[in-house]
């Protein structure tokens, strides 16, 4: 009975060690069809993609047919389309806008750009230009913005009929502080109020701590303003010419940077 036993029990273990074997081949077979069922899939996607890919890098259909530039007036179109280095033909996708218009911004007379895509074929440029409001004189001249930037050294041959800003510093500048900017937007503020009221300015000096003096077209008369309070010594000035109207030459200096009172120095008379 042993030895039965014991047979029966050998031909289970044998019976079972088969099947497992057969279950393990047929697992086995099953995963390489998978494998090659997923390689072949693979494959197909990346046809499919690499047609994608080169129907959208490639296909006259995304060529650049037409660039529109906006804006700009100083600067040619043309002139900002080389910049760019965009030309027809070239494909939409390979325009990269941010890199463009960082190009673009490297002008002086371009303030800001905006470059952007407009499917199938059409790039546009978005010019924002600087307008000079005076010219800084140090050594040389240079055109200052209404931000209070400096921004170009003028050429020969180009306007300088704006309002002369002197007595400032290279270094004063060079830094890009927002203080010395904020001086020269205050400066020229003052400037345009006097223009309004029939002052056409020459010079505006900056005098330190002092403020500003402004030089007028009209007459040779120092005016010191000092910071600040504009429209009120704006004011004050005005009633003041008004007493010596038709003798301004007599005026040596007029000094409105004191609160509420204006302060004339007088040539001495001729003997």
């Amino acid at each position: 009975m042993l030895l039965f036993g014991s047979h029966r029990d050998n031909r289970k273990r044998a019976e079972r060690g088969w099947r497992r074997r057969l279950w393990l081949s047929a697992g086995a077979v099953v995963v390489c069809v998978l494998l090659a069922g997923a390689y072949e899939w693979r494959r197909e996607i990346r046809t499919v993609a690499g047609a994608a890919r080169a129907f959208v890098f490639e296909s006259p259909y995304f060529s650049v047919r037409e660039i529109q530039v906006r804006g700009g007036e100083r600067v040619g179109g043309n002139e900002i389309v080389a910049m760019a280095g965009l030309r027809h033909g070239m494909n939409m996708w390979k325009v990269e806008p941010a890199a463009i218009a960082q190009k673009i911004s490297r002008h002086p007379w371009v303030r800001r750009a905006i470059v952007r895509r407009e499917f199938p074929r059409r790039v546009v440029i978005e010019v924002e230009e600087r307008v000079a409001k005076a010219i800084v004189a140090m050594g040389k001249l240079y055109y200052v913005d209404g931000d209070g930037v400096v921004f170009k050294e003028v050429g020969a041959g180009e306007n300088v009929n704006f309002p002369l800003l002197t007595g400032l510093r290279w270094e004063q500048l060079a830094t890009g502080s927002s203080g010395t900017r904020q001086k020269i937007r205050d400066a020229m503020r003052l400037g345009e109020l006097m223009t309004q009221d029939s002052h056409t300015l020459s010079e505006i000096h900056f005098d330190g701590a002092k403020g500003v003096v402004l030089y007028t077209t009209s007459y040779p008369v120092a005016l010191r303003m000092g910071w600040g309070d504009w429209d009120d010594k704006v004011k004050r000035l005005d009633r003041v010419l008004g007493l010596w109207k038709g003798q301004e030459e007599r005026l040596s200096s007029l000094d409105v940077s004191f609160r509420d009172q204006v302060v004339a120095r007088v040539r001495p008379r001729k003997q």
